[in-house]
């Protein structure tokens, strides 16, 4: 057995997560969803459409019918701003700012190195833990790595930069996400062919919460916090994984665990669909790999409403292709594998 170590890395005080918007559209205080989302285009069963819809968090696109019912199978980890703003000839020129105060830990530049884009990660430390905020698919960044900023201060423009966006579908990609680990590049090293160079930064190493359902709920409760919000929401699914000095989220984020700080010989830890992790409970049970220990009821495949980190139906779940490499990467040890491709 071993306790629990904190990993955090001092980047400042700690304060109250109370983020402001990232630009002037307010349109979702206002009832007025259809104004505050950017829409997809959607070519379904030969009708076009152009769902707002289609830009907000979760599993929002790519429906597909499924006996009689039609699913939403794609899910988006952020969420989609439009602008308001536009100049003569459609360029949109909305500042996009920092929500809350932080440390600028990460900017792209290069535009065709990622499906965001040019983009920004924001560091913030929130009651002892790093949460990282994400602005992607700006036109440009004026925000430097290193940069200590303010909540409301200019970070870039809003744009239309990275994959599958045109000048008329421009928007801000937002996404607010905890971070899985901070040896990714030695997984990414040994997992893909193709180089990473956004370093731990990544968006395979940041999962994104609902930042629309909690900006509404803190506007209902401004007394809420960002780990009481995040422990409120509903889990899916449960995954049971050995404990190791490689399993970095209870020490990362020491508000998901059950008790704070304890021995455990493996951890139990709840997810949402999507893959979000709302809750670390320690056990006294030792297990040698990682395993579904429960999954809610679903009317369909699991893989269809987990985006395959779940396989199997109601009754027997197990992990999908997504979660085997989750939960490899939750429990990286960097000197167990070669880089992909060497054949070692």
């Amino acid at each position: 057995m071993r306790a629990v170590l904190c990993l955090l890395v001092a980047a400042g005080p700690a304060w109250a997560f109370r983020p402001a918007l990232p630009t002037d559209n307010d349109a979702i205080f206002r009832g007025r969803p259809e104004k505050f989302y950017m829409f997809t285009d959607r070519d379904f069963e030969g009708r076009k459409s152009f769902p707002w819809q289609g830009g907000t968090y979760g599993f929002s696109r790519n429906p597909e019918r499924i006996g009689g019912e039609i699913l939403e199978t794609k899910f988006h980890e952020g969420i989609d701003i439009s602008p308001l703003r536009r100049d003569a000839s459609g360029e949109p020129l909305d500042d996009v700012r920092a929500i809350e105060s932080g440390r600028v830990v990460h900017v792209s530049r290069a535009e065709r190195d990622s499906n965001y884009g040019n983009y920004a990660v924001v560091r913030h430390d929130v009651e002892g833990a790093p949460v990282y905020t994400i602005y992607a698919h700006l036109a440009s960044v004026d925000a430097k790595p290193g940069q200590n900023v303010a909540k409301g201060a200019r970070l870039g423009r809003l744009g239309y930069t990275g994959a599958g966006i045109d000048k008329r579908r421009a928007h801000l990609h937002l996404e607010i996400a905890v971070l899985w680990h901070d040896q990714f590049e030695t997984w990414h090293a040994a997992n893909f062919p193709t180089p990473n160079k956004h370093g731990i930064y990544n968006g395979i190493n940041m999962m994104g919460l609902d930042a629309a359902g909690y900006y509404l709920a803190q506007r209902e409760n401004p007394a809420l916090t960002l780990p009481q919000f995040v422990r409120g929401q509903k889990p899916f699914f449960r995954v049971q994984i050995p404990d190791s000095a490689h399993f970095q989220l209870p020490g990362r984020y020491p508000w998901l665990v059950d008790g704070g700080a304890t021995d455990a010989r493996s951890w139990i830890v709840s997810f949402t669909a999507a893959g979000f992790p709302v809750s670390i409970k320690p056990s006294d049970e030792s297990i040698a790999a990682p395993r579904v220990v429960w999954a809610a009821p679903s009317a369909f495949a699991y893989e269809k409403v987990t985006r395959s980190l779940l396989a199997g139906r109601t009754g027997k779940p197990r992990l999908g292709e997504s979660g085997d490499k989750l939960l490899s990467l939750l429990s990286w040890d960097p000197a167990s594998a070669s880089p992909a491709g060497t054949g070692s």
